[in-house]
Formats: C-alpha cells, structure tokens, sequence
C-alpha cells in the first residue's frame, strides 16, 4: 500500500525529471533521421531493401534506448546528491531502498515510452515507404489526356503534396495500430517489430540496473563508462565463450595456456559468467531476414530476474554510501 506508492511517486517524478531533460528530444531525433537515412540508403543498395531498411530500423531503436538509458540514468542519483535534494527526500518517511526503487522504475518507464515511440516512428516510415511505392500513387498524381487515353498527365506539385501527405496520415494511423494491436495486426510489411521492441525493453531492464548501480556510488562520467562496457561484453558474452574454448582447445587443455593467455582466460570466462548474455535479445538478424522474432518466458524471466539481482546489491552498496 503505501510502500507501494512512495515508490510510484518517485518513479514518477523520475519519468517527469527525464521528460525535462534535453538529450532524449535529441536522441529521438537522431532516431528519425536513421530511419528515414535507412529509407533512403536502401533505395542506393543492391542488396534486398527491406532488409536493410528494417535492420537499420530496429538497430536504431536498440541503440538510441542504450544511450537513454547511458545519458539520463547515470544522473539519476548523482544529481539528487549533487543538488542536496537526496537529505530532503531521505529524512521523510521514504527509505533508500525505496529511493533507489522509484529511480529504477522511473527510468525504465522513460526507456519504455521511448521505445514505443520509436516502434510507433519505424511502423510508420515502413507504411510510408509502401504507399509511396503503391500503384495507387499513379492514379493519384496522373490522369489520362482527354485525346490520347494512352498517355498519363503529371498533375503537379499540388497532386504529389497532397498524396504524400494523406500517405503520411495513413502510415501514423497504421503505426499507432501496431502498436495498440501489440503487433498482432497480419500486417507483413512490420511483422515482428513490435516483438522486437519488447526484446529492447527487456534488454534495457538489465541495462537501467546496471545503470543505477553504477550511479550509486561513482560519478556520472565513470558510471556511462561502465554501464556502456556491460552492454558491449553482455552482446559479446557468446563471443567470449568461444573465444575463451578456442584458446584452450589450441593449447591442448587449460594447464597448457601461458602467461598472458591464461589472464585472457580468465578473464574472458569471468566476464561471460559475471555480465548478462544480452545476445539473447538481439534480434536484428531475425527481423531483417525472416520478418519474425519469437520469444518466451525465458527471455522475461531472465531479465526480471537479473534486473532484480543488480538492484540487490546497489541497494546494498546505497543503504552503505554516506552521504555527508
């Protein structure tokens, strides 16, 4: 009950905070301009062009919500020590760990409505790039010649305006249907996208853990560092396994491995066994190449579970920090 809603009041006031902040209208406008930039390279590729538009599409959405998550998160408990505003929200009858909680949530909120944004934008460019190459543009824009039936008229700039726009109304409509459908719309042009974006919030649920934890004790600056160098090793965390079985499989067992390539070893294997295996949500091969993305209980309980893990111990390493 109460409990309930002190946690609610900071995330909320957290989502708000975030909303305020400059970078993410920025990041959603770099969002855009990849999509549309995706749009306009595929027409130069030779290559499959859906391919490339919804690869590119579906990287964007990925990075941009990493880099929400690296520019507003790692402020998220700083700014409240470096304002004083954390003796004030602390010395009411709120906990640390209930701070550190609504700060979680509050990002998580912010990382999710913005993924949905961005899934609503993609839907929606891939709706445009379809009627603006459907044969009713023809129809649309030119008419026959009142002499020669065989022979079409440009009717101008006006004809052309008004079917991009009434396409563009069209193609948001169609967008925002995606989404409120939750992707189950037997639409074949955005099959899977939505799936892929829940995939992106998952991934970001480990992500904004990380980050809160990192934000918990160190500087904003060191923390998008760290919080940057688990998102890379957590996508290469298979990589890091193989390379790890390569080096002792050339050197005939782990007793052969010398010097520097024990550390590497080492090393490697920790890092794959410490971070989170992120390449279990990578879909961008799977929506580019087959226009389908499945996943199931495993994916979610990973990233609830792991995401519970992270906010563990910065709750442990918080409730510890002095803030004098």
């Amino acid at each position: 009950g109460r409990q309930v809603n002190k946690v609610a009041s900071i995330a909320i006031n957290t989502f708000r905070e975030a909303v305020r902040n400059r970078i993410l209208y920025v990041l959603l406008f770099f969002s855009v301009l990849i999509m549309f930039g995706a749009w306009i390279a595929s027409t130069l590729s030779i290559d499959d062009e859906t391919k490339i538009v919804r690869d590119l599409g579906v990287g964007a959405i990925n990075i941009i919500s990493v880099l929400i998550t690296v520019f507003v998160g790692v402020g998220l408990v700083y700014n409240d020590l470096d304002k004083k505003t954390i003796y004030t929200i602390v010395s009411k009858p709120i906990s640390r760990n209930q701070f550190l909680l609504g700060k979680y949530f509050g990002l998580m909120l912010t990382v999710a409505v913005n993924v949905v944004i961005m899934t609503w934008i993609f839907c929606s460019v891939l709706h445009l790039r379809h009627f603006l190459g459907d044969p009713m543009l023809d129809s649309w824009v030119y008419a026959p010649h009142p002499d020669y039936p065989d022979v079409n008229i440009d009717q101008g700039a006006f004809a052309h305006l008004t079917y991009l726009i009434w396409s563009a109304i069209k193609a948001m409509f169609l967008g925002a249907f995606n989404i409120i459908s939750f992707g189950f719309d037997g639409i074949d042009r955005t099959s899977g996208i939505f799936g892929t974006s829940v995939l992106t919030i998952l991934e970001m649920g480990i992500i904004t853990a990380f980050a809160v934890l990192f934000s918990s004790f160190s500087s904003p600056t060191l923390s998008a560092f760290l919080t940057v160098v688990v998102f890379l090793i957590g996508r290469l965390n298979q990589d890091l396994y193989l390379f790890a079985d390569t080096m002792v499989t050339k050197a005939g067992g782990v007793d052969g491995l010398s010097g520097g390539q024990t550390v590497a070893y080492y090393f490697s294997m920790a890092s794959a066994y410490i971070c989170p295996n992120l390449d279990i949500y990578n879909a961008r091969e799977s929506i580019a190449r087959f226009s389908e993305v499945s996943f199931g209980w495993r994916e979610v309980a990973y990233s609830l579970v792991y995401s519970a893990m992270v906010i563990w111990v910065a709750m442990i390493v918080f409730k510890r920090r002095n803030f004098k």
